[in-house]
């Protein structure tokens, strides 16, 4: 079985300044939560069975772009194991609900006709780091992510960790990729501010 992580690419987040303290501050434009996304980031996608079996392994390109106070856009390129390539455009769109907390969303649209609708909660990993989970599901597909932007000596890596189950199948998914240099001219993001104590 051969599954396009393009649909889970998109379910980006990050430990930028939103996530550093677990949520977004109210004077801070709701799209902060994806700011570590910002950028072009390369790297592989890799999908396993129950049995620790590796299914495909794919190339992929992302590139995030702020637009607005609740929107970032994505440009995927998902190159398979045959050189065949699927692009897709989504957005990541954050808005603020009346009880201050952020209402998550992610859509794309892949070049084979897919679209896929995932829900976002802000949260903490098993050891306090901030993260972003994704989900969905459907009658006959069920997709859950892990996500994390973190700096590792001097690179920037986002981690997607997740299990989907399609149909009858269930598959195990692991993605890490590395920020990329910015283009002459691009202006570097501040990295993120550590958690203050008592946050």
């Amino acid at each position: 079985m051969m599954l396009s992580p393009l649909w889970l690419s998109l379910a980006l987040m990050t430990s930028g300044p939103a996530l550093a303290s677990g949520s977004v501050e109210d004077s801070a434009p709701p799209v902060e939560v994806f700011a570590e996304l910002d950028g072009t980031w390369e790297g592989e996608f890799v999908g396993y069975d129950p049995t620790g079996k590796e299914l495909y392994r794919i190339e992929v390109r992302q590139v995030y772009r702020t637009v607005d106070a609740n929107t970032q856009e994505v440009e995927i390129s998902d190159t398979m194991a045959d050189g065949q390539v699927v692009t897709g455009k989504g957005r990541n769109t954050a808005s603020r609900r009346p009880d201050g907390s952020l209402e998550l969303a992610c859509v794309v649209v892949k070049s084979t006709g897919e679209k896929v609708v995932h829900e976002g909660t802000l949260g903490q990993g098993p050891n306090g780091t901030p993260q972003l989970v994704w989900h969905s599901s459907g009658p006959d597909r069920m997709e859950i992510f892990r996500e994390t932007v973190t700096r590792q000596g001097d690179q920037w890596i986002y981690a997607i960790d997740g299990v989907g189950h399609y149909g009858e199948s269930v598959v195990l998914m692991a993605g890490r990729y590395r920020k990329q240099p910015k283009a002459e001219g691009e202006k570097e993001r501040p990295a993120p501010k550590a958690p203050q104590s008592g946050s």
